[in-house]
């Protein structure tokens, strides 16, 4: 970077900074720091949702998955498993949180199975929200890397200290706020991408569906029953809305912000409103797009297509610095940290919640302590290979389906459906069904959209099975 970028990047920072500072709670209790008052306004909620679900990972991983080759736009399929699964949220679990009035759905499992479940649940999303938010600081961190020349371990410690620092200090609200306006950059830089490589790759947006299309990269559906192929019509339909339900029913990174809403009405609201971030999804896959007719035509500069023939995700980074322009290529820069720091914002925020049991005193301590362990998972990643998209979908198999095992008990079953000496058993079964696509190779047999009902369905065999009738003795 040269002073026009790192003069746009701090002046970045500052401004998130100032906004943290301006949102921030006036008063210390729970309401006021976890939950914004119960006052936060809808549509600034479901921007909030949208900015945490683009995540790094997204900025970096979509552009690359269609950049690659026999790379297309299937992975749109999965825009199903989110209306799926956020129709039946808004009709199932959510009231159900309003009835209760409770601050997260581990209030709700608490509530309804006992303090030793609602534990379990807190455990398994903290164990979750390091693995999955790990993997997106250690993807981002590594992408920054190549932007700015700076160490692996100085990009993770700017990515974690800023958000912790803000997130520390304003609570939800400025946590909301951020998420807004970070999404509002790092899309405004996937459209300023997009025109660019348009118009020096394919020249025009007709030229280049038109020279896609000849190439197959066009391709949306696949009706593949193959259980090894991810991005299928089967896996968006049957498999993923399950991990979609977890994410925003039973992750508190989510279900926090729908709480923070006065009514069950506004929630919805957001909830559904929250349907849009497909596009910014659709955005990313077309940046994807243009970047493949970009280098069509365009040859990368040597050192910066050995980072690339290295690690493909690398690809959208390394246009940034070789074909944008300087100040707006800080900006690009900037709109990096913004999608790393949109979901981490909010993963703090969430952990400090259910860590302090919702006592702000101890919420600035907790976001410090959770910023350093996410870091440190980060850093233990390493370089390590293959794709970050599956990647950071295989750590969340580890926490979502058990954790939605939970859930589902406590609205449909009741304490009376739970056999806790059981328990152990049925998360164990949960983690053997995550770990498969670690134990078969390079090529898995089964792909992640799988993991989640089949853990899902291991875990409720066993922690919900009758327990065998013993013989009366004679």
């Amino acid at each position: 970077m040269n002073g026009l970028d790192l003069t746009v990047l701090v002046a970045y920072f500052l401004g998130v900074t100032v906004v943290s500072h301006w949102a921030r709670p006036r008063r210390a209790h729970r309401d006021a720091y976890f939950l914004g008052d119960r006052n936060l306004r809808w549509p600034l909620v479901a921007a909030s949702i949208v900015a945490t679900s683009i995540s790094g990972v997204t900025f970096i991983g979509l552009p690359a998955l269609v950049f690659a080759e026999g790379g297309d736009l299937r992975y749109l399929q999965f825009a199903l498993a989110a209306l799926i699964a956020k129709g039946v949220l808004g009709v199932t679990l959510l009231p159900r949180y309003y009835a209760a009035g409770v601050g997260s759905p581990y209030e709700y499992i608490t509530l309804k199975l006992g303090p030793r479940y609602g534990r379990a649940a807190t455990g398994l999303f903290m164990v979750g929200a390091v693995l999955g938010q790990g993997v997106r600081v250690f993807a981002v961190a590594l992408v920054l890397e190549l932007l700015t020349g700076w160490s692996l371990g100085a990009c993770i410690a700017l990515i974690v200290g800023a958000s912790a620092l803000h997130t520390g200090h304003g609570g939800l609200r400025a946590v909301v706020w951020t998420d807004a306006l970070q999404g509002l950059l790092f899309a405004g830089g996937g459209v300023f991408a997009v025109t660019l490589a348009v118009a020096g790759g394919a020249g025009s947006f007709e030229a280049l569906f038109t020279a896609a299309g000849e190439a197959g990269k066009l391709r949306t559906l696949d009706f593949s029953t193959h259980p090894a192929a991810s991005f299928t019509l089967w896996t968006g339909l049957l498999a993923m809305p399950f991990q979609n339900l977890a994410a925003y029913g039973g992750d508190q990174v989510n279900t926090q912000r729908m709480l923070a809403l006065p009514s069950l009405s506004a929630a919805r609201k957001a909830l559904y409103t929250s349907l849009l971030g497909e596009g910014v999804t659709a955005l990313f896959l077309l940046v994807g797009l243009a970047l493949w007719a970009y280098y069509g035509t365009h040859a990368l500069p040597p050192a910066l297509a050995s980072a690339v023939a290295e690690n493909g995700d690398r690809i959208f980074p390394a246009f940034i610095l070789d074909a944008i322009p300087s100040g707006v290529r800080g900006l690009l820069i900037a709109g990096v940290f913004a999608a790393a720091m949109s979901s981490l914002d909010s993963v703090l925020s969430a952990l400090a919640q259910v860590s302090t049991a919702g006592d702000g005193h101890r919420s600035t301590g907790a976001v410090g302590l959770w910023a350093l362990t996410l870091g440190a998972f980060a850093w233990a990643l390493g370089h390590g290979g293959g794709q970050l998209l599956p990647l950071a979908y295989q750590m969340t198999a580890f926490s979502y389906p058990p954790l939605l095992g939970l859930l589902l008990i406590a609205v449909f079953g009741g304490s009376e459906a739970l056999r806790w000496p059981r328990l152990a058993t049925a998360l164990a079964m949960a983690t053997v069904a995550a770990l498969l696509p670690f134990t078969t190779g390079l090529e898995p047999r089964l792909a992640f959209p799988w993991l989640f009902p089949l853990g899902l369905g291991m875990f409720l065999l066993v922690a919900v099975a009758p327990s065998p009738r013993r013989n009366p003795a004679p």
